[in-house]
């Protein structure tokens, strides 16, 4: 995050019990910290050139090239990064750094706990102690990519044990007669790793209701299965300077 004089015409006290200053989707405080306002619009994802940072959604054009390691020479492909939905992301382009979104639950009466950083920023979604320093993680990035493992063991029993008995079944159902249709794949489960074709149809089977298992019937014999990926869960990723 770059330096920046404070604007002491324009701060405020009461919403934080703190001075501060509003810019959009950043709160910017007397002490030189800087915060994320906690459940933005997303018109404030946008980049805060006078501040160095940029906030995005994984699923944007916007968002930059990410990578693994600080030296950007292990690119994270774009769809780990939204294999379950967008994820949000404050970019600081001086650091050449990014951070998850720290999401809150107010409505619920939960609110997650922030390390000891004082009340005045416990609403913020991302967080700097000051300029010339790396963003503070308050929640994990999650990067979903392909388990080869998975992929080479149980997607042939998927596939051909699998899919054309469930297929089978589902034709021969009343539920299939008239114009039915699915959008979605089957969500294979982790738990499959070793198990005969006869055990994953029990299992998808045995354990849905009724309309559940008429449901996944449908969408496998339709679409056919969506593997699960192997989540690794960072505090940062990085992007190139000057990106």
């Amino acid at each position: 995050m770059k330096e920046l004089k404070f604007d002491n015409d324009n701060k405020r006290w009461d919403r934080y019990g703190a001075f501060h200053h509003t810019d959009g989707g950043l709160v910017h405080f007397d002490t030189g910290e800087v915060m994320v306002r906690a459940n933005m619009e997303s018109y404030y994802r946008t980049v805060y050139s006078e501040f160095g940072i940029q906030l995005v959604s994984t699923t944007e054009k916007e968002c930059p090239k990410l990578y693994f390691d600080r030296e950007c020479t292990e690119l994270v492909t774009k769809a780990w990064l939204t294999q379950d939905g967008q994820q949000e992301l404050a970019i600081d382009l001086e650091q050449n750094c990014a951070v998850a979104f720290r999401y809150h639950n107010w409505y619920r009466g939960k609110r997650e706990a922030l390390p000891a950083l004082g009340s005045h920023v416990e609403q913020a979604s991302a967080y700097w102690s000051g300029a010339n320093r790396m963003p503070v993680p308050l929640a994990k990035i999650q990067v979903q990519a392909p388990n080869p493992d998975y992929r080479k063991k149980v997607q042939p029993v998927l596939n051909d044990e699998v899919q054309p008995v469930v297929t089978a079944m589902w034709r021969l159902s009343d539920a299939s007669k008239g114009y039915q249709y699915s959008t979605s794949k089957f969500r294979a489960k982790e738990t499959w790793l070793d198990s005969s074709g006869q055990e994953i149809i029990d299992d998808i089977l045995t354990e849905l209701s009724d309309y559940n298992k008429t449901e996944a019937m449908r969408s496998i014999a339709q679409h056919g299965f969506r593997l699960p990926r192997a989540t690794t869960e960072v505090d940062f990723l990085y992007i190139k300077g000057g990106a």
